[in-house]
């Protein structure tokens, strides 16, 4: 995007000053001075730049100084030592005096070098705005302009160099045939092509006079026409500006300008229907002088010509010519069956894979070829690992696995492109490609900086920015909201809605951001994108998604008032559309969420009924049987029955083995616990090998064990029969929950087994495991393992002899204490309030047993009491005053 710049003019102005000073001076100084201009004359930069430094060093009050600094620092750049370019004219600036608006050229020159272009900009802007009588002011703005352009901030370019009363304009009227007005024509013309602003393009394209121009800025200017009569089809003009082109890359002996002329001619051609003269004209590209590249692109575009139109008769004077005669991919397949060594072999197999693919995309259903060109493409890469060709090859090859559904295996090859493929059209596929396969492997930092970079670094070919950008722009706001990166998705957004908005990814992407903000917490901020949408874009066939957001959207608000009538309006609205039955399924849950329980109830019901296969067809059975157990009492049954139904009818749902869990637990709560434990039991078969689901299993098993504990036993003679088998259940939920609340929990019930068995020992120790730093128990789960403690140390003491009764009773009440003055919790815990109550009860008796001891502690005590137990008072009272009083 650079200039051509204008150094060799610079350095005649400071000879010719040096010249007219020689004959004043006639001294050392000057001798030095002029000795070191013809060093860089001479193009010795490294040894002109030590002279200038030298000659500043020796003579620091010289009047050449300036010029010599600005020639060092010319030296300097031209050993691309830009830095030290740009700090050397910096740090002399103060000292530059008329030569100040050559500095800050040859600083923004420098920047540019560095590819430094929004500084280079800057410096560029602040040379014209400082230097108003400079003669570089409009060198500047052409150079602001290329810098802008170079950063791909195209916007920025058309007001700089279209402005009325700029500088730019003014010069262009002043002097038209200038080169820098040409080359900014050019870069205004580019600039108008990328914001699609063509009328004006081709106005500012015809401005431009095509004599006075540099063989550079010819071909520039024959490149942009060429562009906009494409985009505009204006395909005879195109074609015309294609034979321009030709004509002086003929004249340059430019052989890749001639092959890419040559190219854009008979595309040209081809647009405009002469697909004869668009065959002969690709042939031009057969020759052993044209790039590889243009050669493959030759055959392919000649081979599908030729089918569509079956001209098989062209003579067979090279493999191109030769393909003619077949027909499909079987042109080159017969091609190299018949030959050993062909000539371009190696076009010819990847020209046929490319063929392969392209009938593919035609017939998705012919997988053969797929895997054909697949094949083809392995040969290739292998057969040809240095070949110029191999990146081709290898994107290609990526296409062969994504098209198989091979995401992640897609990857590599796509980065092989990427890393291979020259600066094209293919390259910008690649990279975007390789975002897609970053996309699949959830990658998403990396496939956005992907995407970006087809955005920002292929902003100087249309067809990238026609086909690309808007995908590109598309799948940053996707990726971005998958890392909840809103900065870029905001950007995505706004740029799809600026540039693309009649795009076919316009909609979805506002959709997309709206549901996005939806998830994340600003459900009235969405809400208003979703209305704005319907109002852009009242006809779209997103419109039913959009509407159906909206009620959404005050679903989250918990405004239920406002969702339920935006989702009956959506039924009435859209009686057809395939989201019928989750618009049904939400608006019974908002009625049931607004109080409507019976409104609920009868749409659920309605909605099993309609929609029996729908995938919400086992969460609206699920509702209704937490209907009936919501409602107890003689509810229990159906609730049993609609859990039932669910596992029955829904094996394969993910509600199905918690619907049987709570079957089981209906069954409970009515007291059928045969029924209930037979639930449980084939819950516990099937997950017993299921890791998915650890949590279902460990609470089955607790419920089964707390079942086989209320049952009541068969066993007339042994009415603690059945408190055994619950131990063993009880034991296997510890066994397979060794840390955890679940394990806690088993070592509890386990202690209340042992407890009524009269296995006092075994439950002390299974209430203390619970307690063990090594559980991971609840504050709740620790202080009944503590109650239970204090009762298996009572038990313990009604069979033990006098002291070590006392003892034990001591320890029980300890235990109860320790809960009920909370000092069993840890950091960041709330009691229990019920079973500080119960261990308070429990330690009451024991106090009046033990004696009442320490006046203050029993205070203590029943001051507490009371505050959890106020109903007692009085009670407390007398225990009060019979504690506390004298004795007589």
């Amino acid at each position: 995007m650079a200039l051509l710049r204008q150094r060799l003019l610079i350095l005649f102005t400071l000879i010719l000053s040096a010249g007219q000073l020689l004959a004043a001076e006639g001294n050392k100084a000057t001798r030095a001075y002029n000795a070191a201009i013809v060093t860089f004359q001479d193009g010795d930069y490294p040894r002109a730049g030590l002279e200038f430094a030298q000659f500043i060093q020796r003579f620091p009050n010289s009047t050449n100084v300036p010029n010599a600094v600005l020639l060092e620092a010319q030296a300097v750049y031209e050993q691309e030592q830009y830095t030290n370019a740009i700090t050397l004219l910096t740090e002399n600036m103060a000292g530059a005096g008329i030569l100040a608006d050559k500095y800050a050229d040859w600083i923004g020159e420098s920047q540019f070098a560095e590819n430094d272009f929004l500084a280079a900009a800057d410096t560029f802007g602040s040379l014209v705005q400082s230097f108003p009588d400079s003669s570089l002011r409009l060198r500047g703005t052409v150079e602001q302009a290329s810098a802008f352009a170079s950063a791909g901030q195209w916007t920025n370019v058309i007001p700089l160099l279209a402005q009325t009363n700029g500088v730019f304009q003014r010069a262009a009227q002043l002097d038209p045939n200038n080169d820098l007005i040409s080359r900014g024509r050019e870069l205004e013309a580019q600039a108008m092509s990328i914001e699609l602003q063509y009328p004006d393009e081709s106005a500012v394209l015809n401005s431009i006079n095509p004599q006075i121009l540099t063989p550079d800025l010819y071909i520039g200017l024959q490149r942009l026409k060429y562009q906009l009569t494409m985009e505009t089809s204006n395909f005879p003009e195109a074609s015309t500006a294609a034979t321009n082109l030709y004509q002086i890359a003929k004249i340059a002996g430019n052989i890749d300008l001639m092959a890419e002329s040559i190219a854009m001619r008979a595309d040209a051609l081809e647009k405009m229907g002469d697909v004869g003269d668009a065959i002969t004209i690709y042939s031009q590209n057969l020759t052993t002088n044209s790039p590889p590249g243009r050669q493959r692109q030759a055959i392919l575009n000649i081979a599908d010509l030729a089918i569509g139109q079956r001209q098989y008769s062209l003579p067979e004077t090279n493999l191109a010519i030769f393909l003619m005669q077949f027909t499909n991919t079987a042109i080159l397949t017969n091609f190299l069956g018949r030959f050993a060594n062909p000539p371009a072999i190696d076009m010819g197999l990847l020209s046929l894979a490319e063929l392969q693919l392209k009938d593919h995309a035609a017939q998705p259903g012919e997988t053969n070829l797929l895997s054909a060109a697949h094949t083809e493409l392995d040969g290739f890469i292998s057969t040809f690992p240095n070949n110029p060709l191999l990146g081709e090859a290898y994107l290609n090859r990526g296409w062969c696995f994504w098209l198989e559904q091979k995401l992640l295996e897609s990857l590599p090859d796509f980065q092989a492109a990427a890393n291979l493929l020259p600066p094209s059209e293919d390259l910008a596929v690649a990279i975007f490609k390789t975002g897609d396969a970053e996309f699949a492997s959830t990658n998403y930092p990396a496939a956005i900086t992907n995407y970006y970079t087809v955005l920002n670094e292929f902003t100087n070919y249309p067809a990238v920015r026609q086909e690309l950008e808007e995908p590109a722009l598309y799948q940053i706001l996707r990726a971005s909201l998958e890392v909840t990166n809103l900065t870029d998705a905001s950007y995505a957004l706004a740029q799809i809605e600026a540039h693309h908005p009649l795009g076919e990814l316009a909609p979805g992407s506002e959709l997309l951001y709206g549901e996005n903000l939806a998830d994340s917490g600003h459900p009235a901020v969405a809400r208003a994108k979703f209305q704005k949408f319907a109002q852009e874009f009242p006809n779209s066939p997103l419109r039913p998604e959009a509407d159906f957001a909206i009620a959404r959207c005050y679903e989250l608000e918990n405004n239920w008032t406002n969702a339920i009538a935006a989702y009956q309006n959506w039924l009435g609205n859209y009686p057809t559309n395939r989201s019928r039955p989750q618009a049904l399924y939400a608006l019974a849950l908002v009625n049931f969420q607004a109080g409507n329980e019976s409104n609920a109830f009868v749409l659920f019901t309605n909605f099993v009924g309609q929609y029996t296969n729908n995938s919400l067809a086992p969460d609206a059975q699920w509702w209704i049987a937490d209907h009936f157990f919501r409602l107890g009492d003689t509810n229990y049954l159906e609730a049993e029955e609609n859990y039932e139904f669910v596992y029955q009818n829904f094996p394969t749902s993910r509600l199905a083995y918690p619907a049987q869990y709570m079957a089981g637990c209906a069954a409970a709560a009515r007291e059928d616990f045969s029924e209930a434990i037979g639930h449980y039991s084939q819950v516990e078969t099937i997950l017993e090998t299921n890791t998915d689901s650890p949590e279902l299993l460990a609470r089955t098993l607790l419920a089964n064990g707390k079942a086989l504990m209320d049952m009541p036993s068969s066993d007339t003679n042994n009415p603690l029969a059945n408190f055994k088998p619950a131990r063993d259940v009880f034991t296997q939920l510890n066994q397979r929950n060794p840390t955890n609340e679940f394990g806690a929990l088993g070592w509890f019930y386990m202690g209340n087994c042992d407890l009524q068995l009269t296995n006092f020992d075994a439950a002390t120790n299974d209430y203390a495991q619970v307690l063990s730093a090594d559980v991971i128990a609840s504050v709740s789960t620790r202080s009944m393992a503590q109650v239970g403690l204090g009762q298996a140390l009572e038990k313990m003491a009604a069979l033990a002899t006098c002291t070590n009764q006392t003892a034990l009773l001591q320890l029980a009440e300890d235990n109860y204490l320790d809960v009920f003055y909370e000092y069993n919790l840890r950091d960041g815990e709330t009691a229990d309030p019920y079973w500080t109550k119960q261990a308070g009860l429990k330690a009451l008796p024991l106090m009046e047993t033990l004696g009442a001891g320490n006046p203050i502690k029993t205070g203590k005590f029943i001051d507490r009491m009371e505050y959890w137990l106020p109903a007692l008072k009085d009670s407390f009272e007398k225990m009060r005053a019979s504690t506390l009083s004298p004795k007589s």
